[in-house]
């Protein structure tokens, strides 16, 4: 992975804690830019079957994913809560043709996205530990003890400092959504 890349237009990182809402946000932000041509949601690769739930992404098996990152196929790629991600060139060719590029992030995998694009804005979702926890359960993809573990998780990956716009995600989706997609056009 090359350490800096040229940009034209803005990349925008979504991050936040499992359960915090976050494909649900962009999943609406998507639809409402729909035909917004300086906008590009990107799809990560992510060695998890497309059936499971959550944000639209590219299933891939671990052997697959392996290769690709051998290969240089990814701009980005990190492993969290046991699967790993990738991104692929279509990121570069996005922020090079000057796009809004919205990208469903990890905040462990921050710091190497600060590092390749450092213009990088980070959007982080917070939601309270209650609202959380909720959400998790209700979600039904984890057991009582990973859900401490994702909500132990969430605490301590939390990102700090001045330069992280913190959006919070406790209120009516329509309310949220709203809020997103009018900071998410306000970026500059």
């Amino acid at each position: 992975m090359r350490d800096t890349c040229n940009q034209n237009g803005r990349l925008i990182l979504v991050v936040g804690p499992s359960g915090c809402g976050k494909d649900t946000l962009l999943n609406g932000a998507a639809k409402a830019l729909l035909g917004n041509l300086k906008f590009v949601f990107i799809q990560r690769e992510i060695t998890r079957p497309s059936f499971v739930g959550g944000e639209k992404h590219i299933a891939i098996s671990q052997k697959e994913f392996d290769i690709k990152q051998r290969n240089q196929e990814y701009v980005l790629w990190w492993s969290a809560n046991g699967l790993s991600y990738g991104v692929g060139k279509t990121l570069d060719r996005s922020l090079n043709e000057g796009k809004k590029v919205i990208l469903n992030g990890s905040r462990a995998a921050t710091p190497m996205v600060k590092k390749r694009y450092p213009k990088v804005k980070i959007i982080q979702v917070v939601v309270s530990k209650d609202i959380l926890r909720k959400r998790l359960e209700q979600r039904g993809r984890e057991s009582s003890e990973e859900i401490e573990a994702r909500l132990a998780r969430g605490e301590a990956l939390k990102l700090k400092g001045n330069k992280i716009y913190n959006f919070n995600n406790d209120q009516p989706l329509d309310t949220s959504l709203k809020s997103f997609v009018s900071l998410l056009t306000g970026i500059k």
